[in-house]
């Protein structure tokens, strides 16, 4: 089985492309751009996505599973890092990534090879637009999350050395 994920989280200019490909278990790509982005290597079984993003020091972990419609995990680490919990009912995918108070909720619309709508707010949040093909729509949506709390790591790391 093979496929991909490609596109984009966030506006032009706060924002990162997203280009993954499925193949032989495994998920690798890269979000951001050629010089400043991240890789992304991703075991999946079919059902559960698990590995890294970045590279062995300053990455992230990404671990998710698919159970039916729903699905559940956690990016970054045990102690520091954001749960996910999405669901997919017909063509909409709902849920939330962090926690109660710092988190985003998401908002995705799956159908026809596309991947598009909103994780976050209408103020502080991020459009989502992903071209998927041979990948589930909740797996796809579970790295737009990884792209999006990237996001809010590199807007904290940049508020923090300010």
């Amino acid at each position: 089985m093979a496929g991909s994920v490609a596109g984009r989280i966030g506006g032009r200019w706060a924002g990162n492309d997203l280009r993954v490909v499925y193949a032989d278990g495994e998920l690798t790509g890269r979000m951001g751009g050629k010089w400043v982005g991240k890789d992304v290597a991703l075991s999946f079984d079919g059902a559960e996505p698990t590995g890294r993003w970045g590279g062995r020091y300053d990455g992230q972990d990404l671990r998710f599973s698919i159970r039916g419609t729903e699905g559940t995990g956690r990016m970054g680490g045990d102690v520091v890092g954001w749960d996910i919990a999405l669901v997919q009912d017909g063509d909409r995918i709902t849920g939330r990534i962090g926690g109660a108070v710092v988190g985003a909720d998401v908002r995705l619309a799956a159908r026809d090879g596309l991947l598009t709508g909103r994780i976050g707010g209408n103020f502080d949040g991020k459009n989502c637009t992903l071209q998927v093909d041979g990948v589930p729509y909740l797996v796809a949506a579970a790295l737009a999350a990884m792209v999006f709390y990237q996001l809010y790591l590199d807007a904290a790391s940049t508020a923090a050395s300010t």
